[in-house]
């Protein structure tokens, strides 16, 4: 958890901020306490962060769960908050049905020294925007956003200005109208 750096939003450093409001960080916490009750493990944070610099915001603490199985909440809905499962897997094409198996496909990302694999992988993930060995990042032009029912559509890059634009084709004859035959 030391890598989390906390400070103002205007400094290139911080990576993690608190959460949008009040009510979100209580459905965060909702879903943590869910996680508990279905029998997942906390392994670290799990709580509201508080002194310090944290009460002026809605911080919960980075969480993240162990022994985690796929038909839990935790597991099986978006969280929108700083929530990590950690599920085990046997196979490639576990680790892709069971990532498949879900409503949602806003995020997937790999971590791993084989860029085959995860090529291979992801590729067949259904999630709309993918990283490999990094996490968040997305560039301006880069255009992002979910499949299934995640996501309201597309955001960055030429895509979204597309989807805000319908094309009409106009031809203009400049000499003397004489007839349309």
């Amino acid at each position: 958890m030391s890598a989390f750096a906390r400070a103002t939003f205007f400094d290139p450093q911080t990576n993690f901020g608190p959460l949008v409001s009040f009510p979100h960080r209580d459905n965060v916490l909702r879903y943590i306490a869910k996680g508990k009750e279905e029998g997942a493990r906390v392994l670290c944070g799990g709580d509201v962060l508080k002194g310090d610099g944290f009460d002026n915001g809605a911080w919960v603490a980075p969480t993240v769960f162990t022994d985690c199985r796929d038909e839990m909440t935790i597991v099986r809905e978006e969280i929108f908050g700083p929530v990590m499962s950690l599920l085990t897997y046997e196979s490639e094409d576990e680790v892709i049905r069971r990532a498949n198996d879900t409503d949602y496909g806003l995020a997937a990302g790999i971590v791993t020294a084989d860029l085959n694999r995860a090529h291979r992988v992801i590729h067949q993930l259904e999630a709309g925007i993918c990283w490999i060995n990094t996490w968040g990042e997305s560039p301006a032009e880069m255009p992002v956003g979910g499949y299934k029912h995640s996501g309201i559509g597309r955001e960055n890059g030429v895509m979204t200005l597309q989807s805000y634009t319908q094309v009409k084709s106009i031809q203009v004859e400049m000499a003397k109208f004489q007839s349309i035959f």
